[in-house]
């Protein structure tokens, strides 16, 4: 029996290692019958995003607390009180514990970034001793006054949380995600402008690189980085990219697929015809020699022309303005907003390669007529 179950109140260091243990190593079964470890980053950026939808779904409601329903009797004649179950008030200890535990108590959140909700959340109940009181510890019994008291602490938190999302700050924090994805389609579609003003044909080859279903859990950001940064130099380095001309990778995390890339790669298409080919062998390089075998990639350009509305793999002419379009959709999709990523990830989740510029040289061949 844990140390701490002989008493109704554990202290702060019991309650975190008990947490620490909740998240330290979940022992579940695989497809093949089993019995893995689940790691505990796995846990807290879904426990992370779960406190996000949360805390959304709140503010859009908007509820308040019930007073006469919130306090009960602790028992039938008695004159202490309780504060009764209630949807609203579990949820706020719930996000609470979690948010507390994860950027003031510990340093786990480190990792991570709190949505604009969840700061303004640590900003209003950062310091309620009640739902630490209920979170951490065994909610006492009180007085009807001092339940009041707490129901109206709560109750002006909730309303001062609230409040805070109308100011114009926290709009602008939250459109952070919309303007870095604006940003970022304006990039990609300045890169591709770019090639297209130097290179008459260019082959556009895509690539979904992310992890198999059973590694997926145990990949976490800084790995994902290393196999992407293995992958990158071998741009420079491995005879597949000879006629590479220009690229860009979006990272993104779902909770089934874990984290997972989006490669668009630019090759000279009068040097590379086989479009198809070369998404293999790259899919190929991820799935074995970056990530030994816990890989597991997506041809997108096998069958692209069913599989895609707008297709825009294969060789692009500078004329073909139809297929063209297709590529400025791709490159919308590409950069579309990701909200999970964001949170988890302190790094750099987009990236493209260098323009070329007028030191490149000019673009050879016959001058262009249209």
């Amino acid at each position: 029996m844990d140390s701490y179950a002989y008493h109704d109140t554990p202290t702060d260091e019991e309650m975190l290692d008990w947490l620490g243990r909740l998240h330290g190593g979940e022992i579940i079964t695989n497809t093949l019958g089993q019995p893995i470890t689940m790691p505990s980053d796995y846990h807290w950026r879904n426990d992370l995003v779960w406190v996000d939808q949360q805390l959304k779904a709140m503010a859009n409601a908007r509820h308040a607390l019930d007073h006469k329903r919130l306090i009960q009797p602790e028992a039938f004649g008695a004159e202490t009180v309780m504060l009764a179950p209630d949807p609203l008030l579990d949820a706020l200890t719930t996000v609470f514990t979690v948010l507390v535990t994860m950027f003031k108590k510990t340093d786990i959140g480190q990792h991570y970034r709190p949505s604009p909700y969840a700061t303004r959340f640590l900003w209003a109940f950062g310091q309620c001793g009640n739902l630490h009181e209920t979170g951490f510890r065994q909610p006492p019994a009180m007085s009807r006054q001092a339940a009041e008291q707490v129901v109206t602490d709560l109750s002006q938190r909730l309303e001062a949380w609230y409040q805070s999302m109308e100011q114009p700050d926290f709009a602008y924090e939250c459109n952070r995600n919309r303007r870095n994805s604006r940003d970022n389609y304006k990039r990609l579609c300045e890169l591709m402008e770019a090639l297209f003003e130097c290179h008459s044909r260019l082959m556009v080859v895509r690539v979904d690189l992310g992890y198999s279903e059973f590694d997926s859990p145990y990949i976490g950001y800084e790995t994902a980085r290393y196999h992407r940064e293995q992958l990158c130099h071998a741009f420079n380095t491995h005879p597949l990219f000879n006629h590479l001309l220009g690229y860009a990778w979006k990272l993104e995390w779902q909770p089934k697929k874990g984290f997972h890339y989006h490669f668009i790669f630019f090759f000279d298409g009068h040097q590379c015809q086989e479009d198809i080919t070369k998404a293999r062998l790259i899919s190929e390089m991820w799935a074995k020699a970056i990530t030994g075998d816990q890989g597991h990639p997506w041809n997108c350009n096998l069958d692209a022309e069913q599989t895609y509305h707008y297709n825009a793999m294969g060789c692009i002419d500078y004329h073909d303005t139809a297929k063209q379009r297709g590529l400025f959709k791709l490159a919308k999709y590409l950069t579309k907003i990701d909200e999970y990523a964001a949170m988890l990830v302190n790094g750099r989740t987009f990236q493209t390669s260098r323009k070329p510029g007028s030191q490149d040289g000019p673009r050879r061949g016959r001058p262009r007529l249209y």
